[in-house]
């Protein structure tokens, strides 16, 4: 039997109101999705500033954010949103993983204000099975404060603040919209991650932070783009665009690869005066187009990251060895149940005779079973009666 889900808020909110109410939806259906099996229709909201009078451009935007909400919603995963076959959106497309097929997608309402549009979409989405085990495992992350690469770009504005609070927009972003991820730790400094010689100190930040994965990242652009008002009407005054730009690269904390990086770049009106000192930390910055539009690029980045991490092993240290008993940095929060079963292993680094370094993985052959697991550590025991030999802290385990 088809069910209906709507994910539905006033259309005078603006985005970020919408989505305060999307997540009571979500609180509510979430009770229905696990025993949906068959096909359900459900309903989403997408709102988008029109910038320069672009009103397609805002209209596409809007669509992009509306499909992504019942893709999350119904709990795909989106890559991206352009074209769509079926059902009335014949010029967009969408691509999604294979948590979900959508079966035909409608567009239901379009509403317009003044400078803003409103549209509500339907998509008829058969949910799927998860794709991999580690799906259900939280992957911990930690990072620092976010240099700025040009500082005499924040100058405008005095936006300097953005190197701390960037990261915390991030984390909360992490928090809202994925079970996947979450950054556990802020160190309260910045890092030059362009650095490649602190770039190899990530997993340094991992084993102190405990955590699996660290984040680096540089703000690259905050430049304004002024133009003057044009002759014959002086009066709207200049027109200001400011960039925003931000690499992120995801790095593996226990064994320093690179499993993601990326530069996200975007750009919105800038509505502040030239003169003014701007709150970087306060509500009249985020709420302007220039805030929203950052917030829905660290949105991206979230998801992108969240699909990253969604099949990697849940992976932690060996704390503590007392014979054939282990203490291990990851426990309930990461998903580790009692008679959860865990691999050891160990790396070394080998060098080759033209002088390069490589990791080394050595896989333990006796598993450890989790005899009991604590909020965010474990004790585990040798499987079968196994003996654990040359096993020391630091050396590794993993859920898979």
């Amino acid at each position: 039997m088809e069910k209906l889900f709507q994910i539905t808020g006033p259309s005078f909110f603006v985005k970020r109101s919408f989505l305060q109410h999307w997540l009571l939806g979500v609180v509510m259906a979430a009770l229905f999705l696990p025993w949906q099996v068959s096909a359900a229709w459900f309903e989403a909201q997408g709102q988008a500033l029109v910038v320069n009078g672009d009103k397609e451009q805002a209209r596409q935007k809007a669509i992009r954010e509306a499909l992504r909400q019942a893709m999350l919603f119904s709990g795909a995963s989106v890559q991206s949103v352009q074209t769509l076959a079926n059902g009335l959106l014949k010029n967009e497309q969408l691509t999604v993983t294979a948590n979900a097929e959508v079966k035909n997608v409608e567009l239901i309402d379009e509403v317009w204000r003044d400078d803003y549009v409103t549209v509500g979409v339907r998509a008829d989405i058969f949910p799927k099975p998860s794709a991999c085990e580690a799906a259900g495992f939280l992957k911990t992350i930690a990072t620092t404060e976010f240099i700025i690469a040009s500082p005499a770009q924040a100058q405008d504005g005095q936006i300097h603040e953005l190197t701390a609070v960037i990261p915390r927009k991030l984390q909360a972003a992490l928090a809202s919209h994925t079970d996947a991820a979450a950054i556990s730790q802020i160190a309260d400094y910045p890092i030059d991650w362009r650095r490649q010689d602190l770039r190899r100190q990530a997993p340094a930040l991992a084993r102190q932070s405990r955590t699996q994965y660290v984040i680096a990242g540089t703000i690259t652009d905050l430049s304004l783009v002024r133009e003057p008002a044009p002759i014959f009407s002086f009066w709207k005054g200049e027109q200001t665009q400011r960039h925003f730009a931000l690499n992120i690269a995801l790095i593996d904390g226990v064994h320093g690869g690179t499993l993601m990086q990326q530069t996200y770049q975007t750009q919105a009106p800038w509505s502040f005066d030239r003169f003014a000192d701007i709150d970087a930390t306060g509500a009249h910055f985020w709420q302007s187009s220039y805030g929203e539009t950052v917030l829905q690029t660290l949105q991206n980045i979230t998801q992108d990251m969240a699909a990253k991490l969604a099949c990697q092993p849940a992976t932690g240290r060996v704390l503590e060895v007392a014979g054939n008993t282990l203490e291990v940095s990851i426990g309930r929060s990461h998903g580790l149940q009692v008679g959860d079963e865990l691999f050891l292993y160990q790396t070394k680094q080998v060098h080759s005779p033209s002088g390069d370094t490589f990791l080394q993985y050595n896989v333990y052959p006796t598993r450890v079973t989790v005899k009991a697991a604590y909020a965010e550590s474990a004790t585990v025991e040798a499987k079968d009666d196994g003996i654990l030999m040359n096993i020391q802290p630091n050396d590794f385990v993993a859920k898979r």
